[in-house]
């Protein structure tokens, strides 16, 4: 009787051991939610979950959950709305938003995680982070925070039939010279009774016009950015904007980004400030080329920056944290960098990334407006990256005053100190 009770309990242990070897192992999953307000077009939304909805079908171990906003400063709300109740996002894509504010705050608070160590780890990762990134973002402790996967590049677009029509037989490389460029524009159109103006003077032109003022001033010299409201040199840089309003519109304040870029595609604008990416907006016909910023001695100059970009949560979840990272190298493959360029005309952030082997990869204008502001002779921040929150958001709202003689440039100058 024993043996059989033995012999049972040996042949359910069997039957139990072929059934288990014959069940799949179930994969864990981890899911990463990630708030992003990527573009300011539905196509490039698109296009970006396409990118993202790839990588979930490349790691099925990976669930990524998308909270999409209209815009960077609504994913900063969402990201301060999660964090206000004490639940750290697990992934945040910025757009370039939110230093002053979200960024510093996860910092310091030690919501966000530190990325060096995973690229350190990984020779391959690294070498796909841009060295504009390390040398923006990269902490005095050598910690780095956050990763964009594309690099801001701007100068401006101008009308090729405008500028010859009136007369312009190069582009200008002084501000006298593009100063002296607007004038002949504006005198060519009240001769032909044309409705065009040199440029739009919205605030966000405003401030890169600024930028490329004040550097183009000094870096020769100095060797450094001259950048602050609180210098004898950003009250020239007012005086000469102000100047400039002539050769713009009233009301420009009020003009969107659509609003400029289709008054430069329908030639009621001769120049557009804007950055390479602005070339998937132009209309296929427009004979549109690319220029760079004038400075006092004639050199080049372009805006490039490696803006804040994706920041990881530092939620104390180790696969959460290693999946966000995943997704990071994922960002910066060769491949999906390949198709941010072809398909937003974004530049890619990755080094590895070749125009040259890619040129075929985008249009020729793109090709050549990228192409135009890696040869240029000085490169300065971007606004987003040299100006604070509070400057900025100041700057954009109150410009207008100067241009309509509400408040004087010192007034305006001692409000926008205040506002910091």
């Amino acid at each position: 009787m024993k043996r059989k009770i033995i012999g049972l309990l040996c042949m359910f242990f069997l039957i139990g051991l072929i059934v288990g070897c014959g069940e799949e192992k179930k994969v864990e999953n981890t899911e990463i939610v990630i708030i992003n307000g990527w573009g300011m077009m539905d196509e490039n939304h698109q296009i970006m979950r396409d990118i993202y909805e790839d990588f979930q079908e490349n790691n099925p171990d990976i669930t990524l959950k998308l909270i999409s906003m209209p815009s960077s400063d609504k994913v900063i709300e969402k990201a301060k709305e999660m964090l206000s109740v004490g639940k750290v996002p697990d992934l945040i894509f910025t757009g370039g938003m939110g230093h002053e504010t979200l960024y510093r705050f996860m910092v310091e608070k030690g919501y966000a995680l530190d990325l060096m160590p995973y690229i350190r780890e990984d020779e391959e990762f690294e070498k796909c982070i841009s060295p504009a990134a390390f040398g923006k973002w990269e902490t005095e402790d050598g910690k780095l925070y956050t990763i964009s996967d594309v690099l801001l590049m701007c100068g401006y677009w101008y009308n090729e039939q405008i500028f010859q029509r009136a007369g312009i037989k190069k582009l200008p490389s002084t501000w006298e010279e593009f100063v002296e460029c607007c004038e002949k524009i504006q005198l060519w159109a009240e001769r032909e009774k044309l409705n065009t103006v040199p440029l739009h003077l919205d605030p966000e032109t405003s401030m890169y016009l600024i930028n490329a003022y004040m550097v183009g001033k000094t870096r020769e010299r100095s060797g450094e950015d001259p950048l602050g409201v609180d210098t004898e040199l950003f009250k020239e840089a007012l005086e000469e904007l102000k100047k400039l309003k002539k050769y713009s519109e009233d009301g420009d304040y009020t003009s969107t980004y659509l609003d400029n870029m289709n008054d430069f595609n329908v030639g009621h604008t001769a120049m557009c400030v804007n950055g390479v990416w602005a070339e998937k907006m132009l209309h296929p016909n427009l004979k549109a080329s690319y220029a760079l910023f004038p400075s006092e001695e004639g050199k080049s100059m372009a805006a490039v920056s490696s803006c804040l970009g994706y920041i990881v949560g530092k939620t104390g979840n180790v696969e959460k944290q290693d999946a966000c990272v995943r997704f990071l190298k994922y960002m910066l493959s060769e491949s999906v960098q390949v198709r941010i360029l072809k398909d937003t005309s974004q530049v890619p952030a990755s080094p590895l990334v070749d125009m040259e082997e890619y040129k075929n990869q985008c249009s020729f204008r793109l090709y050549q407006a990228i192409q135009k502001v890696n040869e240029a002779d000085i490169f300065f921040e971007t606004p987003v990256n040299s100006w604070t929150e509070r400057e900025t958001d100041y700057f954009k709202r109150k410009i207008y005053q100067i241009f309509t003689e509400e408040v004087s440039i010192e007034e305006f100058i001692d409000n926008m100190g205040k506002s910091k």
